[in-house]
């Protein structure tokens, strides 16, 4: 096994111990504890270790609709860094400091931002960070993903907003797929142990070549991703477009897994609606023919 092999099973095993799915729906403070302290895994955008090593934390995040705020904390650390300002970094690095993004500029709902000590906000293409803010709860489609609109007041400019952006774009690229991946697992998974006609649902060859189809999805997905991860030349161009297309993978894997779950599907104690909607609030987050556009346009094609 390799190191990123060794973090992804450690990272794994904590949070299927400690936070899994339905805890979610409750904050739950010892979780950021464990990953902050006791783990270190919100210090690694700040030491000098690859991307790689974030995003697949981010995915295992995601494998669990993880409701600390670990992915705008981090994209905030890895943000600050590249634009070269410390103030915040050691806060962050350790978990006392926890953030929350507004890229699009847009403050009416903005994830995780109730509890926030610091919001990275865009204006245009001016990247600002804002330590006086406020925000007020709302009760939104995605339950394991808290949001807030936000009041700020002042701020200070650190750089320019579009890397951020990309980083932001990649880091919800990683959450989508490694959330796409567990729901695939547990739909493989039901249709191995249910029958039906006395045969296992999973020997039909109909359902077989659903699943083969949204697999494909999901690959394409994972595969984008990780190259943005890999191929800082072309970050630029494959980040916006990892992000498109690993949250359309989402929104149909988690659609398709209602309807292969049969009747438990629809139902509150199963936990397929709650991907379902985490699929759809990210979706709605960002124009996907947009990010696929600017991919494009950033090609020079």
């Amino acid at each position: 096994m390799t190191e990123l092999d060794d973090l992804r099973a450690a990272t794994r095993d904590l949070l299927t111990d400690n936070a899994p799915v339905r805890s979610n729906l409750e904050d739950n403070p010892g979780i950021w504890k464990r990953l902050a302290v006791e783990m270190g895994l919100v210090a690694l955008p700040v030491e000098d270790v690859p991307l790689s090593w974030v995003l697949t934390v981010i995915e295992e995040t995601g494998r669990v609709l993880l409701r600390a705020p670990y992915l705008p904390t981090v994209v905030a650390a890895a943000a600050l860094k590249a634009a070269g300002d410390e103030q915040h970094l050691a806060g962050l690095a350790e978990g006392s400091v926890t953030a929350a993004l507004a890229l699009r500029g847009d403050l009416d709902q903005v994830p995780h931002a109730a509890n926030a000590d610091l919001l990275l906000l865009a204006k245009g293409d001016e990247l600002w960070v804002v330590e006086e803010l406020s925000a007020e709860p709302l009760e939104t489609l995605d339950l394991t993903r808290p949001a807030g609109k936000v009041q700020v007041s002042g701020g200070r400019l650190v750089g320019n907003a579009w890397h951020a952006r990309d980083l932001e774009h990649v880091a919800i690229a990683a959450e989508c797929v490694g959330a796409s991946q567990r729901v695939l697992e547990l739909v493989v998974e039901h249709l191995l142990v249910r029958t039906q006609f006395g045969r296992p649902l999973g020997s039909f060859q109909a359902l077989r070549h659903r699943v083969a189809d949204l697999t494909v999805l999901l690959e394409a997905a994972r595969s984008t991703t990780w190259y943005a991860a890999s191929e800082p030349d072309d970050f630029t161009v494959v980040a916006p477009l990892a992000r498109a297309l690993a949250s359309e993978a989402f929104v149909t894997i988690s659609g398709e897994a209602i309807q292969l779950f049969g009747g438990i599907g629809f139902t509150w104690e199963h936990d397929a609606h709650l991907y379902f909607k985490r699929a759809w609030t990210t979706a709605l987050a960002a124009d996907g023919k947009g990010l696929k556009k600017l991919a494009f346009e950033r090609s020079g094609v």
